[in-house]
């Protein structure tokens, strides 16, 4: 990871769990679904010099941190991990904090970034390939979420992240393909 990186995440033990496995990259805390206007702004200010990955946490409240992000209209990368690596160990809880030093540095190191917004995936693209509105498709949408390090999502969301991230039909197919 270079210097010209700055790493968000959503609370102080997060900020602690990513130091550990980059020390010498800043990190930006959001405080959870609380994030402020002044963070938004210092996140998008971020944005414009240096690369920005978001690494929230693989939940709900997560994805709506990005979304409040995103909508800010910076240029941002995505590192994201399964919720199965960020769960606690009593069960109870979900975070970047509660996950492995090899599996944050793995999310980190594989993180996409997003391109100008261009649609060139649609939902018939998806329903093709039984990644929507078919009794399998929760199970290959968590396949190819897996495969390109973005959130586990539905369809919708899931075909947002694909054209955000400029993902390509063959690539769908490559991983769909993979036994």
């Amino acid at each position: 990871m270079s210097r010209s990186q700055v790493i968000v995440v959503e609370g102080y033990h997060d900020q602690i769990k990513v130091n550990q496995v980059f020390p010498n990259l800043p990190v930006i805390v959001t405080n959870g679904s609380e994030i402020s206007e002044e963070t938004l702004n210092a996140i998008y200010q971020a944005s414009l010099e240096n690369e920005v990955i978001l690494f929230l946490d693989p939940d709900y409240p997560g994805q709506q941190i990005m979304n409040k992000i995103l909508s800010t209209g910076g240029r941002y990368s995505i590192a994201s991990m399964s919720k199965d690596k960020a769960i606690s160990k009593n069960n109870k809880k979900v975070g970047i904090e509660h996950a492995t030093k090899d599996d944050v540095y793995e999310a980190l190191v594989h993180k996409l970034t997003m391109k100008q917004k261009r649609q060139t995936i649609f939902l018939k693209d998806l329903m093709v390939r039984k990644l929507a509105n078919s009794i399998h498709s929760r199970n290959l949408r968590k396949k190819v979420c897996e495969s390109l390090h973005i959130p586990f999502s539905n369809a919708k969301t899931l075909l947002k992240y694909l054209n955000l991230l400029n993902i390509s039909l063959e690539r769908i197919d490559e991983i769909l393909n993979e036994s």
